[in-house]
């Protein structure tokens, strides 16, 4: 289980992986959040409040995608290719979205998922 603070470092720090199912956790939260959260600021604190709170939105889903993008073996540069408008969108999907990271550890970090146990490995009995 993540702790408070491992959880905003993963949504607000670009570096190192992060697996499949926690980046579409992510991505979930912080959209449901902005959902909610900036009609409710719009109403208390006008319309500039909410372009303010823009930015951190855009920078944690910037973060994810970045992390994503390290577990399939390659840099936030690649991120933009989101501006090719269908064919970003395709990619971000396919590859960001449902490709299986790099197996084993990378130059941007660990493997996120755990090791898969080895069932051909036999214990003595003594």
């Amino acid at each position: 289980m993540l702790t408070f603070l491992a959880i905003l470092a993963r949504l607000f720090g670009p570096s190192g992986r992060i697996a499949r199912r926690w980046y579409w956790g992510g991505m979930l939260a912080v959209i449901w959040t902005a959902y909610f959260l900036m009609p409710l600021i719009q109403h208390i604190g006008g319309r500039w409040m909410t372009v303010l709170l823009f930015l951190p939105f855009y920078w944690s889903i910037f973060c994810l995608m970045s992390q994503r993008c390290h577990d399939i073996g390659r840099s936030a540069r690649w991120l933009a290719f989101l501006a090719v408008p269908i064919v970003g969108l395709l990619w971000w999907l396919a590859v960001l979205g449902f490709r299986r990271g790099d197996p084993g550890d990378n130059q941007y970090g660990r493997d996120p998922r755990p090791p898969a146990p080895d069932y051909l490995v036999v214990d003595a009995i003594s």
